[in-house]
């Protein structure tokens, strides 16, 4: 597995229910252009789930994970493209 771009973003405080309990839980989101799939996402759960949990003490079973596989759109990655060499520098 090999992922060339990952964004990350770890808000705690937030007020979470899962499994009808408020114990330590997480939540997150991944989203790539292509690449995902039942293997590759399992791979993904397993390292999160191991980071969640020796690192924020949230157990495997207590965490949720949305992927999303988009399609590219050309004209949406020139524009990006575009943004990405004159804006983010």
């Amino acid at each position: 597995m090999y992922l060339q771009y990952v964004m990350v973003l770890i808000r705690g405080g937030v007020p979470m229910s899962f499994a009808g309990t408020e114990e330590p839980t997480a939540y997150g989101e991944i989203v790539s252009i292509g690449g995902l799939g039942p293997s590759v996402n399992k791979s993904i759960s397993a390292a999160v789930a191991e980071i969640l949990e020796s690192k924020l003490s949230v157990p495997k079973s207590r965490f949720y994970l949305k992927f999303s596989d988009v399609k590219v759109n050309f004209e949406n990655v020139t524009e990006w493209a575009f943004f990405s060499l004159f804006w983010l520098q």
